[in-house]
């Protein structure tokens, strides 16, 4: 599928078609992005009209009947924008519309309005958009192209932030499936206003935005004892405490699991339970109605300022972990039981092989090498007093099976092992398979959690 945006037009000659040339072939229509949808197959044109659109003069003096729609329902417009903006002619050729704040001053029919707008609620409408639609109809052959050849530079501007925010986001939602990450173009026209020109060349350059495993969240946003965390930000009123403490719940999961990847501790990622795939995307899709519903709370007038910084955190930490989580479930790291814990072979296959570690997918198989000699020393031992020879069939601490007897529990020597600290992690040898199998002690797991959150950033 390939998705269009482009800001709308209404001016005098709105309803003239232009001829634009894509791909050497000419098509007539009075947007640039029609011609384009017209020279693609599958293809989704949104048009997004800014809210002060129909607030011109030349409604008053155009006969057509979208002008006259505009005369008769102005005075209730901006109880339901949406309702005029339908009609828009342009609309024919699209396949949807969104409307969206603006700025500036204007009078119609001697009576004047003032539009009041913050720049990011107009990038956070359209990245809602975009997200939406990419969510429903997510397959490997999406592309996404924003068309800035009308608009005022603010809607521009505004259009392209959304995209790279956009690609960012889907990027970080598809590690297991590349294939299924967007590529993004910006389309422009030759110039139209004072050109003398018949025909107008339609150009279409392909963007790319760079995307790294990285939390868009820090400490101080999800630390629970901190009564300005990212959470409290977003939910501050009474009313939201359910809401607060379900993506609390969700970011110190999002944390820990990434955190586990990130600090090469893997026996972390079958310990601690994280959120189903699906579950989280029901989480991100309510959150994002959500912000919907908070950019126009205030009406059309004035937009509410709110922090794009603050929603792009959550939105983009719920892609990521979203992404991670599908990675996990595609390649079976689950919880294991505490009885059974994780065989130490199935760590090594998963995580500690050259050729195909989770870690690679995530574009971090440089954490293989010191996992597998980690795994090495614990498996083969060091001398002949080896695990193999010491652990028995009960859970007894990596202590007891290792030389030395280091008693403290160091944070430093938690990650330097790869998690497999010697007195937070307890082994038993399977006697039928001799093979090892590794858990956390039950006891340690507040331990494990904390420093996992306080070092995952």
């Amino acid at each position: 599928m390939k998705f269009i945006y482009q800001i709308g037009r209404y001016d005098r000659n709105y309803l003239s078609e232009i001829s634009f040339v894509v791909d050497n072939n000419i098509f007539k229509a009075p947007l640039s992005s029609i011609c384009l949808k017209s020279s693609y197959s599958n293809t989704k044109l949104t048009i997004v009209y800014p809210v002060s659109i129909v607030y011109n003069k030349i409604a008053t003096e155009l006969g057509d009947e979208f002008s006259k729609s505009i005369v008769q329902n102005i005075k209730n417009y901006l109880s339901n924008p949406n309702e005029i903006i339908k009609t828009h002619p342009h609309n024919q050729y699209a396949d949807d519309f969104i409307v969206i704040h603006s700025l500036g001053n204007y009078k119609f029919d001697n009576v004047g309005i003032n539009f009041e707008v913050s720049y990011d609620d107009i990038v956070l409408e359209i990245l809602c958009d975009m997200i939406e639609k990419y969510i429903e109809v997510k397959d490997q052959n999406n592309e996404f192209y924003v068309d800035i050849s009308s608009g005022l530079n603010i809607y521009i501007y505004a259009l392209i932030e959304a995209l790279k925010h956009f690609s960012v986001f889907s990027h970080l939602l598809n590690w297991q499936y590349k294939n299924l990450r967007p590529r993004t173009y910006i389309v422009f026209s030759d110039p139209i206003l004072g050109s003398s020109a018949e025909k107008f060349q339609i150009y279409v350059q392909q963007v790319d935005f760079k995307t790294f495993f990285s939390a868009p969240v820090k400490n101080e946003d999800v630390n629970m004892n901190n009564g300005n965390r990212l959470s409290k930000r977003i939910f501050c009123k009474v009313e939201d405490k359910e809401k607060r403490k379900n993506l609390d719940e969700l970011l110190i999961n999002f944390v820990i699991v990434f955190s586990a990847i990130k600090n090469n501790t893997p026996l972390v990622l079958y310990h601690f339970r994280y959120n189903k795939y699906d579950d989280i995307i029901t989480f991100l899709k309510n959150f994002i109605r959500e912000l919907k519903k908070e950019l126009i709370g205030q009406g059309w007038h004035k937009s509410p300022n709110i922090s794009k910084n603050d929603y792009l955190k959550i939105i983009l930490s719920l892609g990521l972990y979203a992404g991670i989580v599908q990675t996990l479930e595609k390649n079976l790291v689950k919880n294991y039981d505490l009885e059974e814990g994780v065989n130490l072979n199935v760590i090594k296959e998963k995580f500690g092989n050259r050729d195909k570690s989770i870690y690679s997918i995530f574009d971090l198989g440089f954490l293989v090498h010191h996992l597998g000699q980690e795994i090495y020393n614990l498996s083969e031992g060091k001398d002949e007093n080896g695990i193999k020879e010491k652990a028995t069939n009960n859970w007894e601490k990596l202590n007891k099976s290792l030389p030395g007897n280091i008693q403290d529990f160091v944070e430093r020597n938690f990650f330097a092992h790869t998690g497999f600290e010697r007195n937070v992690t307890e082994v038993r040898l399977s006697k039928e398979k001799n093979e090892i199998y590794l858990r956390y002690a039950p006891e340690t797991e507040n331990e494990i959690k904390n420093i996992m959150i306080q070092y995952f950033s």
